[in-house]
């Protein structure tokens, strides 16, 4: 729960961050407050993109380790697996939103609880799927800020 929590905070600190240098502030996205007044929904939707990281980590074959003492230089994803994991990080965020009540709808309406981004993976805008990219390529930095990295699984070797 500690670890959930830790990297749940890196998660938002990493969209504020994007958030930011897109120009945004506050005052016109209120998902950018700082964590301790962020809406419980909030923290409880970033606490559940960082449990569902391991799940994509399974998904190409690597998982979470602790991170070795001094180590500079963070894990990143080629090409063909940061787009196959921007797609489980936006099925895994429709789940979500429709599991909390929320529906499609042609505008974004955060109290009538619709979104034009319930749709799937290939039919969204590229700025939207750019923040599933966003979000996944984050996930090193995320889980080094929690003091864990990302090692490959090692392939079982056959005899002979």
């Amino acid at each position: 729960m500690e670890r959930t929590e830790a990297v749940a905070r890196a998660i938002h600190d990493e969209y504020v961050g994007k958030q930011a240098e897109a120009g945004h502030t506050p005052a016109d996205n209120p998902s950018m407050a700082p964590w301790e007044e962020l809406p419980e929904r909030l923290r409880e939707s970033n606490r559940r993109q960082a449990e569902d990281i391991a799940n994509k980590l399974r998904a190409i074959e690597c998982r979470i380790v602790p991170l070795a003492d001094g180590q500079l230089d963070l894990f990143t994803f080629d090409p063909p697996e940061l787009e196959h994991l921007a797609r489980m990080e936006h099925h895994r965020w429709r789940r979500e939103r429709e599991g909390s009540g929320w529906a499609y709808g042609p505008e974004k309406d955060i109290d009538g609880k619709t979104t034009p981004y319930l749709v799937p993976y290939d039919d969204l805008p590229g700025e939207i799927k750019k923040l599933d990219r966003n979000a996944v390529t984050a996930i090193p930095g995320v889980l080094a800020r929690a003091g864990l990295g990302i090692a490959r699984q090692e392939k079982e070797r056959g005899d002979g």
